[in-house]
C-alpha cells in the first residue's frame, strides 16, 4: 500500500473545499419555495455523484438549520451572495434565511450602542487599537472595540471605561487624584502604569508597573491593593484575591498578540472575535474544551483564525467574510 504524497493531499483538500461550496449553494437553492422540478432532479443528480457529495450536503444542511441561523431570519435582502466562486448551474435566488443572518451580521458588527457613541470622548472599533495623550499628559492606549469618557477637573481625574480594555500610563499629580470607573469597579492610581477591561464576565485589572488600589461598587469589602505582576478580577458580588500574572503574556495586545497556553479552545475563539470585524459561530461544541498553546496575530485575525483552525478538527464556511460558520 502506497501512502499518499503531499500533492494527494492538496488535491482533495481543493475537492472539500469545492463540494462544501456547491453544497452551501444547492442548501440556499433548495430553500427556495421557487425551486423547480428541473432544479430539483439537477440536485439529486449532484448528490448521487459520491457518498462524499451526500455527506457534505447532510453537514450543511445541519448548519443551516441551526437555531443560531434561523433566528436571524426576521430580515429579508434581495442580493446573490458574492461568496460563491462555483455554484451550480441553475436560477440561484437568495433565501430568507441567508440573507437575514448576514444582514443581521453586518448591521451588528463593527457598531457601539448608540448610548455609548454619545457619551465617548475616545473609541476604537474592531480590530483598532489608539493610543491618545490625555490632558494631564497621561498615556491611554484602547484596544478593539474600545470607549472611554472623560472627566477631568482641577481636584480629579477620572475615566469611565465604557467598553473594552485600556492601557493606562499614569502621570504622577499628588494634587489630582486618578480614578478609572468601569462597570464594576474604581480603580485609583498615582504614578503607575495598569490595565483595565471590562466585559460580560465582569472587569479584570492587571498592574504592569506601581500599584493600584480597587474597589468594587458592590461595597461588599475594604479596597484591595494589587502591586505590579498582579491582577484582580471581579467575581459574583466581591472582588477575587490578586494573583501573579505574566506581564508579557498579560499585556501582549499591545503589540498586536493573543498569547495562550493551554487556553480552551471556546476561550480563544471568544477572544479572536473581539477582533474579527465578522461573527465566528461555533456550531462544534465538542471541540471547545480542546487546550490550545499559541501565539496569534490579532492584527491579521483572519489569518489568526485559520491558524487557530489548525489544531481543531473543524470545517468551515465563510459568507461574505462576515460569517464565519465553524462546524
Amino acid at each position: 500500500m502506497q501512502c499518499p504524497d503531499d500533492s494527494d493531499d492538496m488535491a482533495q483538500s481543493e475537492e472539500d473545499v469545492r463540494l462544501r461550496k456547491e453544497a452551501v449553494a444547492w442548501v440556499i437553492c433548495l430553500q427556495n419555495s421557487r425551486i423547480t422540478k428541473e432544479e430539483r432532479r439537477a440536485f439529486e443528480v449532484w448528490q448521487a455523484q459520491s457518498p462524499q457529495h451526500a455527506l457534505i450536503y447532510r453537514t450543511v444542511s445541519r448548519v443551516w438549520d441551526s437555531p443560531e441561523l434561523t433566528a436571524a431570519a426576521s430580515v429579508v435582502a434581495g442580493a446573490s451572495p458574492s461568496w460563491l466562486e462555483s455554484k451550480p448551474t441553475f436560477s440561484l435566488r437568495w433565501p430568507v434565511l441567508a440573507a437575514a443572518c448576514l444582514v443581521f451580521v453586518v448591521l451588528l458588527a463593527d457598531h457601539f450602542d448608540i448610548s455609548i457613541r454619545w457619551q465617548a470622548d475616545y473609541q476604537t472599533g474592531v480590530g483598532e487599537r489608539r493610543t491618545v495623550e490625555l490632558p494631564d499628559q497621561s498615556i491611554a492606549t484602547l484596544n478593539t472595540q474600545t470607549a472611554l469618557a472623560l472627566s477631568f477637573d482641577g481636584t480629579t481625574r477620572r475615566i469611565r471605561l465604557l467598553k473594552g480594555e485600556v492601557f493606562l500610563k499614569v502621570q504622577h499629580d499628588a494634587e489630582r487624584p486618578f480614578f478609572v470607573e468601569s462597570a464594576d469597579t474604581t480603580v485609583r492610581a498615582v504614578g503607575t502604569a495598569f490595565v483595565v477591561r471590562t466585559d460580560a464576565g465582569g472587569d479584570r485589572i492587571t498592574v504592569l508597573e506601581g500599584a493600584v488600589e480597587v474597589e468594587s461598587k458592590a461595597k461588599t469589602g475594604f479596597p484591595v491593593a494589587v502591586t505590579a505582576g498582579s491582577q484582580i478580577q471581579t467575581e459574583p458580588h466581591h472582588l477575587s484575591r490578586p494573583q501573579a500574572v505574566d506581564m508579557t503574556t498579560a499585556s501582549s495586545w499591545m503589540r498586536g498578540r493573543l498569547v495562550v497556553q493551554n487556553v480552551p479552545f471556546t476561550q480563544v475563539l471568544e477572544e479572536l472575535q473581539r477582533y474579527h470585524a465578522g461573527r465566528i459561530l461555533l456550531m462544534n461544541r465538542q471541540v471547545g474544551h480542546i487546550n490550545v498553546t499559541g501565539t496569534y496575530n490579532v492584527d491579521d485575525p483572519a489569518g489568526a483564525l485559520a491558524l487557530l483552525l489548525q489544531t481543531v478538527p473543524l470545517s468551515t464556511i465563510s459568507l461574505a467574510d462576515r460569517l464565519v460558520i465553524l462546524f
